[in-house]
């Protein structure tokens, strides 16, 4: 029976790290990187090559990578239906919250973004970009930290008390350490007031703000503007959470007048 036991537990980590690598090699595929050889996503996987050839027959026996040139592979557009879920399921935050972001983004000069948690992970599900020269680029829909960045800080602020301390112990279970996990009092401060502020927590000489969006009295997502610290002094910052914070109440309003529309 133990002998049992442990062959099966056997199989199911194998499997479980065989189904992260094949995730894994599908999310290196970018607006950037678009198209890779088996080789280079070899590399990226830290994987045997005939291991990557087995990923691949698998992505293109489901219609999700397709051959674009001899030896080299990209996504199919069998992929925009999931672009298409992923867009239903922000529903009205992202709708809503469009026109906002671009007016964010050029009374602010910075880059605005909305901001979901999707599990242990956030991710920027919409973003407008600022046309400054020098400007913050970040890619929808690749995770980012939980515990790093203003708007990070406010969704892990809001989590469920059960669900941050299991994050904090999956994380500590990869890493051994959190580095620059915020205390219990800064999260509830947070929480209390609706918006946060970082610097340097992303990337050195980052700033950013966000401030809290609320659908049907749950916060679903942050709103958040970036820029580099060097343009950003005391006076343009305290501007930007003052503006930061004034969209994010009209887009609650927004979002709660649709929701009484709706009732």
């Amino acid at each position: 029976m133990s002998v049992q036991k442990s062959e099966e537990t056997a199989r199911s980590g194998s499997g479980n790290e065989s189904s992260r690598k094949l995730l894994s090699l599908l999310f290196s595929f970018t607006e950037e990187n678009h198209t890779q050889s088996v080789n280079d996503l070899a590399t990226y996987l830290g994987a045997p090559v005939s291991t990557v050839y087995r990923y691949v027959g698998l992505l293109r026996e489901f219609g999700i990578l397709e051959e674009a040139e001899r030896g080299r592979y990209q996504v199919s557009m069998r992929a925009v239906g999931l672009a298409r879920a992923a867009r239903a399921a922000a529903g009205g935050v992202a709708a809503i919250a469009r026109p906002y972001l671009d007016q964010l983004a050029r009374e602010t000069g910075e880059t605005a973004l909305i901001v979901k948690r999707i599990g242990h992970s956030v991710v920027a599900v919409d973003i407008a970009e600022s046309h400054q020269a020098v400007r913050l680029r970040f890619e929808r829909g690749a995770l980012m930290s939980l515990h790093q960045g203003a708007a990070a800080r406010l969704l892990l602020a809001t989590m469920p008390p059960a669900q941050r301390q299991a994050y904090y112990r999956a994380v500590r279970g990869t890493t051994g350490e959190i580095a620059g996990l915020p205390d219990e009092a800064e999260l509830r401060a947070v929480a209390e007031q609706g918006w946060a502020e970082s610097f340097g927590q992303v990337e050195e000489g980052i700033w950013g703000c966000s401030a809290a969006i609320f659908d049907g009295g749950e916060m679903v997502a942050a709103l958040a503007v970036a820029g580099p610290l060097y343009r950003l002094f005391d006076t343009r910052r305290q501007d930007i959470i003052t503006a930061v914070r004034r969209v994010a109440d009209e887009i609650n309003q927004d979002l709660a007048g649709r929701l009484r529309g709706t009732s």
